[in-house]
């Protein structure tokens, strides 16, 4: 069971990883036009609510090997994963909101350029915190 738990955990950290590539693709929107800008969104919508779910799966299972497979850490690092994975979590939710108001609008390239500076640092604040929380977590010697 052990074996199944990881397998999940690890999945979902690497769909996770994943999110890296999001303010290089921020970035590339604006060579997109018309319906080819529509549809990438639509596609990072798509992306961010499956970020969601892995997410979800990466805490259940983290939680299930740290209280039932191992000796239990410090609370000061279970509190540092906790914290830094809810971060991400509404990081990931506010992206999503912003990108739903933009496809929503009437007109969607000027509505996303009014919002760009936003997206880009939400984006380079989530690239962040995913790294320090995979440093944070694959090292608990740490903290």
């Amino acid at each position: 069971m052990y074996q199944l738990w990881v397998f999940i955990h690890v999945t979902s950290a690497l769909f996770l990883g994943s999110f890296l590539v999001l303010p290089w693709m921020i970035k590339t929107i604006f060579s997109r036009t018309g319906d080819e800008f529509i549809g990438f969104l639509r596609m990072a919508l798509s992306f961010l609510r499956s970020g969601h779910y892995a997410l979800i799966f990466l805490m259940i299972s983290g939680g299930v090997m740290v209280t039932g497979y191992s000796a239990f850490p410090s609370i000061l690092w279970v509190s540092i994963a906790v914290v830094l994975l809810l971060l991400i979590g509404a990081l990931m939710g506010m992206i999503l909101k912003t990108f739903k108001k933009i496809i929503k609008s009437d007109y969607p390239c000027n509505h996303f350029a009014e919002h760009l500076t936003k997206l880009r640092t939400m984006s380079w604040v989530l690239f962040l915190t995913i790294l320090i929380a995979v440093l944070i977590m694959t090292n608990p010697n740490l903290v």
